[in-house]
């Protein structure tokens, strides 16, 4: 019988979506910053409505010079909050990859003593390593 190595991550929460990141790092913008992005990426109520400058800067009685500011220091503090979690997501990855092939190296391992020493089932060979290497412990 073929046993199934199961993955590390098989039970790990979904990416939050994309849409969804970006609302949450909102939150964190200055008043104006925040407005302006809303509305000028359609994240505002009602969504997906996208506006021009001259109609962000209609809606929130602002210059449109002032509305210009904010939105590119509010579109670069963005790019910046989004390169550092692709960076956070890319190592976070690396890792999961490097944990998942030491533990499917470890499995195979286990299965191979298995047959070596003739036992039932990984349980016991496991056993075995934990008396052998707690054994001047216990």
């Amino acid at each position: 019988m073929e046993e199934k190595v199961v993955p590390i991550n098989k039970n790990k929460e979904p990416e939050i979506d994309s849409t969804g990141f970006l609302i949450k790092q909102l939150e964190s913008f200055p008043q104006l910053e925040r407005a302006v992005l809303q509305l000028s990426l359609g994240l505002g109520e009602p969504f997906e409505i996208l506006h021009t400058t001259d109609e962000i800067a209609e809606i929130l009685n602002e210059s449109k010079e002032t509305i210009k500011k904010n939105l590119a220091t509010g579109m670069k503090r963005m790019r910046d909050i989004c390169a550092k979690e692709r960076l956070r997501q890319e190592n976070e990855d690396a890792y999961n990859e490097i944990r998942l092939q030491m533990h499917n190296r470890v499995i195979k391992k286990l299965r191979s003593l298995k047959e070596e020493w003739k036992l039932d089932n990984i349980s016991q060979v496991t056993e075995r390593i934990m008396l052998a290497f707690f054994k001047n412990d216990i």
